[in-house]
């Protein structure tokens, strides 16, 4: 008797699956998990998520302990001591991801990859006869529902508060990473914090201050050991490894929808200097010196950075050095400035400078020899053109300084 996938759900779709098909298709189970996993990190990444190492392999685990479950079932039937032991094995897990402050996304992701995968296994790889199709595909996916559910009730039965306790102690861990009181004056240590908090203490940190694009509740989906707290005054991630592998792009996903600015990578005991320097950045971009496009990086922008940070003392220099300037009609002064910048970056190349500045090459000269005029000899010393094109270089950043 053949069935129609759109039959009425039957009450144990297992019964009419092949009992060998269990002990056939076991030894590829390693190999099956392996394809899951891959498509899981497909799947997550392109939730903007991304996932420890130590995460990784709770989900092969439990991809693995559910793929046998699966192969059980078809030998055995649901009658079995094997189906209490399953819903005990993913409530745990549940239990596991809330306890650790995390959602339920990555695991049902998987378990939704494994049924696709699954299906397509079993239909397509190794072919099932098509009498069973209806009841095969209504065993993967209501054992997908089954195990999905058992995790779900594991999640929910952790404390709501233990769940809120945990962010608690996670802010009060970021809040003490951030603090420039010197270790031991406080209450509590660091580490003791970060064991509280089920935070492993990495070697190195990041933080980033945070303000949302536009209106709305948008809230970043950071990877679970990314401290973050969007209810401080300044918003803030602290972000551990911030160069490790995948982490720079991970981020970036991540924060879509938000202005990110991002202080250098420092042992943690130094995080409050990555904050000052990330808030250093953060005023550069509102004055619109540097763009905000990204996740925009400390390391990235050093020159803009020491050009900008003391204006008073750059402007003092600018108007020293570029007094010359104020010899000519104020719409002459800009072309000049450029074409003097261009041509000390380019070593003193007319034609390169010309270029960069879409002008004629004889226009370059034209106005060298007018700078030469008007600097006199400095421009032939090396130290007074380095000085020069310093502050010509914070002239573009800052806007004219020498008047």
């Amino acid at each position: 008797m053949t069935h129609s996938l759109w039959d009425t759900p039957r009450a144990d779709p297992f019964g009419e699956l092949p009992r060998e098909w269990g002990a056939r298709l076991r030894p590829l189970v390693t190999e099956f998990a392996d394809e899951v996993l891959n498509g899981v990190l497909r799947r997550v990444e392109h939730h903007l998520l991304s996932l420890a190492p130590e995460e990784i392999e709770v989900f092969r685990r439990a991809v693995t302990v559910a793929l046998h479950g699966f192969l059980d079932r078809v030998e055995h039937g649901t009658g079995t001591a094997h189906v209490d032991v399953l819903a005990a094995e993913f409530r745990s897990l549940g239990e596991q991801e809330a306890r650790h402050g995390r959602n339920l996304e990555c695991l049902h992701t998987g378990m939704r990859t494994a049924a696709t995968l699954g299906w397509r296994c079993l239909v397509i790889t190794n072919p099932a006869p098509e009498e069973i199709l209806g009841p095969l595909g209504e065993a993967i996916f209501a054992f997908q529902e089954e195990i999905s559910t058992a995790a779900a009730l594991g999640h929910s039965s952790v404390d709501g508060a233990g769940v809120d306790t945990l962010r608690r102690r996670r802010s009060r861990l970021l809040e003490a990473l951030l603090d420039r009181t010197p270790q031991g004056e406080g209450s509590c240590s660091v580490p003791v914090l970060a064991r509280a908090a089920r935070w492993r203490m990495p070697e190195h940190v990041a933080v980033a201050l945070l303000h949302r694009e536009g209106p709305g509740e948008t809230t970043p989906v950071l990877a679970p050991d990314v401290l973050v707290d969007l209810e401080r005054e300044e918003p803030c991630a602290l972000v551990p490894d911030p160069e490790g592998p995948g982490r720079p792009r991970a981020l970036e996903r991540s924060l879509r929808g938000f202005h990110a600015v991002l202080g250098p990578t420092v042992p943690w005991t130094e995080a409050p200097e990555s904050l000052a320097r990330a808030r250093d950045l953060a005023q550069s971009v509102r004055r619109g010196v540097i763009e905000a496009t990204g996740v925009v990086r400390w390391g990235d922008h050093l020159p803009a950075l020491l050009l900008t940070q003391d204006t008073a003392l750059v402007t003092a220099m600018a108007r020293s050095r570029l007094a010359p300037l104020t010899r000519l009609r104020e719409q002459q002064r800009e072309p000049m400035a450029e074409t003097l910048l261009a041509w000390l970056e380019t070593g003193l190349n007319a034609k390169k400078a010309a270029v960069r500045l879409r002008v004629h090459p004889q226009t370059v000269r034209y106005r060298i020899r007018r700078m030469e005029e008007l600097f006199g000899p400095c421009l032939r010393d090396p130290a007074r053109r380095f000085e020069l094109e310093l502050v010509l270089r914070a002239r573009r950043l800052l806007g004219p300084v020498e008047g």
